[in-house]
């Protein structure tokens, strides 16, 4: 968490105060620090972006570990919880544990987006909660981690990109920007019995990333047992899993919570597996642009003339219709 605060007790104390402002008090976690954003003092708002941005760690901590995390104090981190409107840390950290539950119930997850768009027009929410994540990921997106995925990719001798539903998407659009860069690819997006033939072709040559923002279903679970016994180092995108798989995997890249705003959960994995990609192109300008050359001769020659319309030159005018009356 970046944040300019230093430790000590002496905060100004924001107008926050139980009461003060009761828009909010009866929704989830966000919506009180959305209602009550303004009457924050500046280290209160690093206490709640800290709980939004890492709410896993935030709920197993104490007042003095988040005064630590936040470079704040143990009385800034009590008065926050107040200024939300909680009786103390423990309510607060309860609303926290309860958003984190949430996100796990796609149906739930759903009707508290449609609740929180309050009568706002849609589209300027969706823009408004995407563009706060964004703003977000780089204080969650541990660059040392992003680093070493990117490594871990460059050395391998092909990239195998995992996902399931929706993430499926980012997958397949991973191991395509893969495949043009000239590198070998492939993109897996069984469930059930027929994930176990894909996963017969994954061996110790292969880096796999796992595209799964919220849940833990069996089969990353049965991916991750395999690629553990084959040698296969593992990428996992998510927001919601890094401290159960931290172990069990070669990096984790954390993503910010989503599920309790109008953004999507799959645009910040979508956005890291597009960083990804520009970073591995960076390594290899020359073999990337080349790469993407001879996928253009391929187009061509598949097409067999030029595979794009032209937009500059106007369109010839039609003739003019006969009148055979």
């Amino acid at each position: 968490m970046k944040t300019s605060q230093t430790p000590g007790d002496g905060d100004a104390p924001g107008d926050g105060a139980p009461g003060a402002d009761k828009r909010g008090e009866d929704g989830g976690f966000r919506a009180r620090v959305t209602a009550r954003l303004g009457a924050l003092s500046p280290r209160e708002r690093a206490v709640t972006d800290f709980l939004l941005n890492r709410p896993a760690e935030a709920v197993t901590a104490s007042a003095a570990r988040l005064a630590a995390l936040t470079g704040t104090s143990d009385a800034t981190v009590v008065r926050t919880a107040r200024s939300l409107g909680y009786s103390g840390l423990r309510e607060l950290k309860r609303a926290v544990l309860d958003m984190l539950t949430a996100r796990r119930d796609p149906a739930l997850v759903l009707d508290q987006r449609l609740e929180g768009l309050g009568g706002a027009p849609v589209l300027e929410r969706v823009i408004a909660d995407s563009a706060d994540l964004l703003r977000r990921l780089p204080d969650v997106l541990d660059a040392a981690a992003f680093a070493a995925a990117v490594e871990a990719m460059a050395g391998a001798e092909r990239v195998v990109a995992y996902g399931i539903g929706p993430a499926s998407a980012t997958a397949r659009y991973l191991a395509i920007e893969v495949g043009r860069l000239g590198r070998r690819s492939r993109a897996v997006e069984a469930s059930g019995f027929r994930l176990a033939d894909d996963l017969l072709d994954i061996g110790a040559g292969d880096v796999v990333v796992v595209v799964a923002p919220l849940r833990l279903f069996r089969e990353i679970e049965a991916l991750l047992d395999h690629c553990a016994e084959a040698g296969a180092p593992v990428v996992v995108i998510t927001e919601a899993l890094g401290p159960a798989l931290r172990g069990r995997a070669h990096t984790v890249l954390a993503t910010p919570p989503s599920t309790a705003g109008a953004a999507d959960e799959n645009f910040a994995p979508w956005l890291v597996a597009h960083a990804l990609t520009m970073d591995l192109a960076s390594r290899d300008r020359s073999g990337s642009v080349a790469a993407r050359q001879r996928l253009n001769r391929l187009r061509a020659a598949i097409a067999g003339t030029e595979i794009d319309a032209d937009v500059v030159s106007p369109r010839p005018e039609e003739p003019p219709a006969r009148d055979d009356r």
